[in-house]
């Protein structure tokens, strides 16, 4: 079903508004922090500034100790035996790297690595900030013909504690987690609406970022294929539609082996795998936690991602209790949504949803499924990855549970919605996902902004005056904006706003509206 053109603006905006808000919770932390305080930051920077000096680092590169140029790395090193003195991070691809370097180059123009520092937070603050919104925008994917569903879904992760800490921090998972996420919205897309010229450059393209950033994109772009493959082969299931489809899967899948592929080769030649995965775990002497297959049958594993965004490193393990708030919400309310379909009720909390617009097609309907499907292999595939690293010695943290965000905040959004309509009642079922909506979005605002001050309590603030200013100058600003967001989506999930206005038999064509 497509969605009118002023309904997907509305929507769009009160995303916008989510992210920023989010930037603003990620930069506080990074102008509150202490330099190089969260783990492999010291890493992650110093991969910048080696590769400024025109040196491609490993696993076993030094990282820069000078206590005259660099303090705050002598500072931070200062203890650590020989293999946390190294780049480890090395493994990582560099893309992340190289937008840094303008960064690196301004720290070294003013005399100051503490400039860097802080503008690589910042730059993977923006990162987090942007996997907020398209957060929302995969949900639409998987939930098209629920308006209120991606506003919700940005609001929960907004919720998240360790998103926007995490956000704070040097880690290329910022810009990583953009780049996966533009592709597969991308992609979805092709599946939806058709495969076009343009669109498949710009999913190509993204895809490449994607292999670029991290590993895990290689992933994407292998999704990719199979979306593109699906969107011509659901149209048009003939034998040269599905050669088609496999020759422009194999060409998306060629793009990223010739920009980026090099990278790979060279972990391979030095490490003896793609991602130095062995290599890593013999440096800091890991210990293996059972193996895959039974790192993929413990509910430990699962439990403990999921709940790692909401307690993750030095955040208060109170929040856990967040975590399980949310699930047992997300378990109950799709249980009810199960029970409300199967055996419907005229009213109540039981009665079924009723979605205004045309019936679906069977092709529209089967378009939808193979997205899903398509997303589902996605989550799939980064699990296995998962429970190998984690059964070879790794360790799990927030960052990693980042690509499941689309799916676990389109179903809690899909389980507040059925829950909600315990307390809030009405006719017109689309009034009534809207004032849950405002009022879940508003409480995930409360939850954030009380979680981010309690995890500053545990965080050592800088000494200096200046620095002291910033942080109190970046308080003001980031509860300003907070309460701005509040209104503006206060003002806009209205019953009788924009955000459900009807298309008038005047206005734009359903593709070109699907297209904003």
């Amino acid at each position: 079903m497509l969605t009118p053109s002023r309904s997907l603006s509305q929507v769009t905006l009160c995303l916008l508004l989510l992210g920023v808000l989010g930037f603003a919770m990620s930069a506080q932390y990074a102008i509150g922090m202490p330099a190089l305080l969260k783990a492999d930051e010291k890493q992650h920077a110093a991969y910048a500034i080696v590769l400024s000096q025109g040196v491609l680092p490993t696993i076993d590169t030094n990282t820069p100790a000078d206590p005259v140029r660099y303090p705050q790395f002598a500072e931070a090193l200062f203890g650590l035996d020989e293999p946390r003195r190294d780049i480890w991070v090395a493994n990582h691809p560099p893309l992340f790297y190289v937008m840094s370097l303008p960064l690196v180059w301004l720290g070294d123009a003013v005399g100051n690595v503490g400039v860097t520092l802080l503008g690589m937070r910042l730059l993977n603050a923006l990162g987090y900030a942007l996997s907020i919104i398209l957060v929302g925008l995969l949900a639409r994917e998987l939930v098209p013909r629920r308006r209120v569903v991606p506003v919700l879904s940005a609001a929960m992760v907004l919720g998240c504690g360790a998103v926007t800490y995490d956000g704070g921090a040097i880690y290329n998972d910022g810009w990583g987690t953009v780049a996966a996420s533009l592709t597969l919205l991308l992609g979805f897309r092709m599946v939806r609406e058709g495969v076009t010229r343009d669109r498949l450059i710009w999913a190509t393209v993204a895809g490449v970022a994607a292999a670029s950033f991290r590993s895990t994109g290689l992933v994407v772009v292998l999704v990719l294929g199979a979306c593109v493959l699906a969107a011509l082969w659901l149209r048009d299931p003939t034998l040269r539609t599905f050669r088609r489809g496999v020759v422009l899967a194999i060409r998306i899948g060629l793009a990223p082996v010739v920009v980026i592929g090099w990278f790979y080769v060279r972990n391979i030649v030095l490490y003896g795998d793609a991602t130095a995965s062995a290599a890593l775990f013999e440096k800091f002497s890991r210990q293996t936690h059972g193996d895959t297959l039974f790192q993929l049958v413990n509910p430990e594993l699962y439990l403990h991602l999921y709940g790692s965004l909401w307690a993750d490193d030095v955040i208060p393990k109170i929040w856990i209790l967040a975590a399980a708030a949310t699930l047992a919400v997300t378990v109950t309310g799709m249980v009810l949504d199960v029970n409300a379909k199967a055996r419907p009720r005229p009213d109540g909390l039981m009665r079924r949803v009723v979605i205004a617009g045309p019936e679906q097609t069977p092709l529209e309907r089967r378009l939808e499924l193979a997205v899903r499907v398509l997303m589902g292999i996605y989550c799939v595939i980064i699990v296995v990855n998962l429970a190998s690293f984690h059964a070879g010695g790794g360790w799990i943290h927030a960052r990693y549970a980042v690509p499941f965000l689309p799916v676990i905040a389109a179903l809690t959004s899909l389980a507040i919605l059925r829950v909600g309509r315990h307390w809030v009642r009405g006719v017109d079922e689309e009034g009534v996902d809207l004032r849950i909506t405002l009022y879940a979005s508003v409480g995930f605002i409360v939850s954030a902004m009380v979680a981010h001050l309690h995890i500053q309590q545990r965080i050592d603030g800088p000494a200096d005056a200046s620095w002291l200013f910033a942080l109190i100058a970046a308080d003001l600003v980031m509860f300003v904006v907070a309460a701005y967001v509040t209104a503006q989506l206060r003002r806009r999930l209205r019953p009788d706003g924009e955000l459900f206005a009807r298309r008038s038999s005047g206005d734009q064509s359903p593709v070109a509206a699907a297209n904003i």
